[in-house]
């Protein structure tokens, strides 16, 4: 397996806790082909070593873009519909299904004789009008009964927000920018001759200049807010160092 392989598996691997209330991203997921044409670039590089203080040599580079893939593949699945938008398809199949079924019934009252009228003209295959009837008519109820069978297999969807679940992704982009020559720290930090909590703010270090700069990069829909994604690189740096000690 190629460095960049080996680099792919542990990206991938994804050791967050399991959220039962909140549903995951039903598999397997289909999503529209993303943009192919995103890439680094060599002026972005430079922005993001300047914030760092650190210096990222060919090999971080490629480390660096496939963290990026990663990452705007996390936020794109994020995306992805949900088990309530799944139901909602469904219920609106399923009515429609029925009410298609109903208009196939045709052997009483005036559309017994409409049916009859119409195998007396010349219309093409209308001699053939009431079996094509019939078979749609049990086609239409075979299919709304594997509606309502795939409205069971719907997990519970009780609409609280699907988690980032990224903490490996800053925690990389730290092992990254330490390789790089960097310390990544992320911590809060209190005005001076202040002791309130309404004061205390997240430390501008360079890690978090630049961790902020490599994701405002990510192109995506939805993103951690400034103060999500403070908390996120604070609590990824805290689970990063727990890692590591003896």
């Amino acid at each position: 397996m190629s460095k960049r392989g080996k680099l792919k598996k542990r990206l991938s691997t994804n050791g967050a806790p399991e959220r039962p209330s909140t549903p995951r991203p039903l598999f397997p997921v289909a999503m529209a082909v993303p943009r192919e044409d995103f890439k680094l670039t060599e002026s972005q590089f430079e922005q993001l070593e300047k914030a760092g203080g650190v210096k990222l040599p060919e090999s971080l580079r490629i480390q660096l873009a496939t963290l990026a893939e990663f990452w705007i593949g996390d936020l794109r699945l994020r995306l992805t519909p949900r088990p309530k938008q799944f139901r909602k398809y469904l219920e609106e199949m399923d009515k429609v299904f029925r009410q298609a079924e109903k208009a196939c019934f045709w052997d009483s009252g005036p559309k017994y004789h409409l049916v009859h009228w119409a195998m007396e003209t010349t219309v093409d295959n209308a001699l053939g009008f009431p079996v094509a009837l019939a078979a749609l008519e049990e086609q239409l109820r075979n299919v709304q009964k594997t509606v309502v069978a795939l409205m069971g297999c719907l997990p519970e969807d009780p609409g609280r927000q699907r988690p980032f679940d990224d903490e490996r992704r800053f925690i990389f982009l730290a092992d990254i920018f330490e390789q790089a020559g960097g310390k990544a720290t992320a911590y809060l930090s209190s005005h001076v001759g202040t002791t309130s909590m309404a004061d205390t703010v997240m430390a501008d270090t360079p890690f978090r200049k630049f961790a902020q700069l490599f994701y405002s990069l990510l192109p995506a829909d939805d993103k951690r807010g400034p103060g999500g994604f403070d908390d996120a690189l604070r609590h990824a740096v805290f689970a990063r160092r727990a890692q590591r000690s003896p």
